[in-house]
């Protein structure tokens, strides 16, 4: 896309930086903090420089960023009213969501590195620093594959990591059709597959199953030979594993989750008005003698936190997420958020945690499906004014 003022395309580059930083850095830092202390920098800094700029505030006027921007301020409301003791640093958690998706808008306006490479490169580093994480906890450490996997840097939750590398392994099978050949496509295929071996040994099924949901969506949306043959093979995969290796599947049971998800429910009824905000709420499994901090939904903890309201909210930003993903299937990056947030609604089903924290695993499953709908409305706003200015110039040379 074409900047219009000459320091906006050093702005995108300096905000491709900070997208960069938001998706591989984990990796390598040592601590959140410094994690975070780069994202100031690198990623909210230039998008917040970005506003002053006229061309850029009306990239924002889209449905997503309203209905984010309504979601903002009912949260600050509730947050307001229930008032705990560390109100100030609550209050600021839905501002550092808003500068990430500036941020990452800003940087899919640099000319050079189009999103979709900029997310190929993420999958890239992903695919290595999966593969590292696998030699060093089993062969290094000395674990045997009866263990779930650990990555390395600050994506150490065993669950929280699966979301993020399921991710950006969908991010990077979908967008791998790019490449049509030579090294970068011989690359991504092998990232491809050492995520895929990264996310088969974290033994998270939740994950697994919103894998599969995300590829038959995929097929549906945008049906090709490779793909229905892919979607056969993986069918059959997954039924001979559940012939021969059922305890596979069936290891750990339900992990209680219809008693987390019926507890929760009666947790939203009590606080359907308001919620609780940020305040802490807890979920008793009697089996274990074990309370829980959320029902590991993320749809039900976004009611019970903030009410029917912003649940409600919630939904319709989510809705028009999807819509929007439908919407442009027939291009790349449509096609790859579409996987992208169908393995997020349905991996959210059993393991999310919440919506508003500082920058984590589960931002790639939350908040990157939200920015990268406002990338492609940026993108349909783009391309409509360019068919208008090509409309015009037709009718001018007719008169």
């Amino acid at each position: 896309m074409r900047a219009i003022y000459p320091r906006f395309d050093l702005l995108a580059t300096w905000a491709l930086l900070g997208l960069f930083t938001l998706l591989c850095a984990p990796w390598m830092m040592p601590t959140n903090k410094l994690y975070h202390q780069f994202l100031i920098v690198l990623l909210w800094l230039p998008g917040l420089l970005a506003l002053k700029h006229v061309e850029f505030r009306k990239y924002l006027l889209k449905p997503e960023f309203v209905l984010f921007i309504l979601m903002g301020v009912w949260t600050l409301i509730v947050t307001f009213i229930h008032s705990g003791t560390d109100l100030l640093s609550s209050l600021k958690l839905p501002f550092y969501v808003l500068l990430s998706l500036l941020g990452v808008v800003l940087a899919a306006q640099q000319r050079k590195y189009s999103i979709e490479s900029q997310l190929c490169a993420a999958a890239l580093v992903a695919g290595l620093f999966a593969v590292l994480s696998v030699a060093k906890f089993y062969y290094l450490a000395g674990n045997d594959l009866g263990h779930r996997v650990i990555a390395l840097g600050l994506w150490d939750t065993v669950i929280m990591a699966a979301h993020a590398v399921g991710a950006l392994l969908v991010l990077g099978v979908l967008l791998s059709v790019r490449y049509r050949s030579g090294w970068p496509r011989f690359l991504i295929f092998l990232a491809i597959g050492a995520m895929g071996l990264f996310v088969l040994l974290s033994q998270t099924r939740g994950v697994w199953i919103a894998l599969v949901a995300a590829f038959i969506v995929v097929v549906l949306a945008r049906p090709t030979r490779l793909g229905v043959f892919t979607l056969c093979l993986g069918g059959l995969g997954i039924a001979v594993v559940a012939l021969f290796f059922p305890e596979f599947l069936a290891q750990r049971g339900l992990s209680y989750r219809p008693e987390l998800f019926q507890k929760g429910l009666a947790v939203f009824t009590e606080n359907w008005r308001l919620g609780v905000g940020f305040r802490e709420y807890g979920i008793t499994v009697d089996a274990l003698g074990r309370t829980f901090k959320h029902p590991h939904n993320l749809y039900l903890d976004t009611g019970i936190r903030w009410g029917a309201v912003g649940l409600a909210l919630f939904f319709m930003l989510w809705v028009c997420v999807g819509w929007r993903a439908w919407h442009n299937r027939r291009v790349d990056l449509g096609l790859a958020l579409l996987g992208l947030w169908t393995f997020s609604s349905v991996s959210l089903l059993t393991d999310g945690i919440g919506l508003w924290f500082k920058p984590n695993a589960d931002w790639l499953v939350t908040w990157l499906p939200v920015a990268i709908g406002l990338v492609l409305a940026v993108k349909e706003r783009a391309s409509e004014a360019i068919a208008a200015e090509s409309v015009k110039a037709g009718l001018d040379d007719v008169r």
